[in-house]
């Protein structure tokens, strides 16, 4: 075989390149793809105060609550095609110090029926989101966006190459995966250490029970599911705090029981409804399930949490 001139092979290397060029063009270009049923929880960055995901009609519905006016009213038409949405808040100050994680303030993973082009073609012609190198910046909401695929935007008050990152390889949830059947309900709201981070964040100081976690899962109850005004509807709701052991249960299951007795009060306090709660102990969990609660008191929680 005849070896390429000088001039022949500087053409062919000229070649490779552009080739090689245009190949990594494409896949940055690429949209990235995601499977409906993936959990939005696993894209958020790690180490929120307390975590949300919404599914369904509760996601269309309850999820404006969490915003505020302008998000609420800038995300609408997003919020109308949504099938789930997970949202991170504020930052958990890390075990036994003073300091807060590198969790934005507002971090969004939302998963429906979005087309890729259109809605990249939205933001890049909105004069409120300004191109910042793979996503879009709206400077009076201070939220990035962007949308790395069909069927997925990410949003963030903060950086968002870890949510970038985590499309594409997602990590764990941050529920615990013992919790895991629970968490498949419409509604999942989660807060790790909730006497440290989520104590300190309602009455302004911690409190030295050791829980790691507090879950709350809701589904509609089935007579309610298609009432016709939203705020008619009631939800069966489980109510697990995960403790470190059953001997920590046992000795903190009186504190456990006046700490769900002040969030049932908030709960109801605008006029909500919350049924009694019957909590047993297994193992390292204090849990209660079958509790009532109407769609007005889980709604008016919600906004309070995104209010902290």
């Amino acid at each position: 075989m005849r070896r390429p001139t000088g001039h022949s092979a500087t053409t062919l290397a000229a070649m490779a390149l552009i080739a090689a060029a245009a190949l990594l063009a494409a896949a940055c270009a690429a949209p990235l793809k995601i499977a409906a049923s993936a959990d939005p929880l696993g894209l958020l960055d790690p180490g929120a105060l307390a975590y949300a995901r919404l599914s369904g009609r509760a996601a269309r519905e309850l999820a404006p609550a969490l915003l505020s006016p302008a998000q609420a009213k800038s995300l609408a038409p997003l919020l109308e095609r949504t099938k789930a949405l997970a949202l991170g808040l504020a930052s958990l100050p890390s075990p036994g110090t003073a300091s807060a994680s590198q969790a934005p303030d507002f971090q969004a993973a939302f998963i429906g029926d979005y087309p890729f082009r259109a809605a990249s073609l939205s933001l890049g012609t909105s004069a409120d989101w300004k191109r910042e190198k793979s996503y879009y910046f709206n400077s009076r909401l201070g939220l990035r966006a962007a949308v790395p695929g069909p069927g997925l935007v990410l949003a963030s008050a903060g950086p968002l190459e870890g949510l970038l990152a985590a499309a594409k390889s997602p990590g764990p949830s941050p529920i615990p995966l013992r919790l895991e059947a629970l968490a498949s309900a419409e509604i999942v709201l989660w807060a790790p250490y909730p006497f440290s981070g989520l104590a300190k964040s309602l009455i302004g100081e911690a409190m030295d029970v050791p829980a790691r976690g507090l879950l709350v899962a809701a589904s509609p109850v089935a007579d309610s599911a298609n009432a016709p005004d939203p705020s008619a509807r009631e939800y069966d709701a489980t109510v697990v705090f995960v403790m470190e052991d059953a001997e920590a249960v046992r000795v903190y299951k009186g504190a456990l029981r006046l700490a769900w007795l002040g969030l049932s009060y908030a709960l109801a306090g605008n006029g909500g409804a919350v049924s009694p709660a019957d909590f047993r102990a297994e193992g390292q969990l204090y849990m209660a399930r079958g509790i009532r609660i109407s769609a007005e008191s889980l709604r008016d929680a919600i906004a309070s949490a995104g209010r902290r």
